[in-house]
């Protein structure tokens, strides 16, 4: 059984909700293009080389326990 919805329901809910889709889309979009991507380093000696290089380097910890 699909449960339809009238076009007239859906863009009442945008029309009412506009404001906040507006702001989960750019919370969204911001988490995507602002985060900060993972660096795959093979071990302590990748990571000395790296902070080394003489390039600005931002380290974060992160713990998944």
């Amino acid at each position: 059984m699909r449960l339809r919805l009238p076009l007239g329901t859906m863009t009442q809910f945008i029309k009412e909700n506009w404001w906040f889709i507006l702001i989960l889309g750019g919370m969204i979009t911001a988490w995507v293009f602002l985060r900060t991507p993972a660096t795959d380093l093979a071990s302590t000696a990748a990571f000395d080389q790296q902070i080394q290089s003489g390039t600005p380097v931002v380290v974060e910890f992160f713990s998944n326990t």
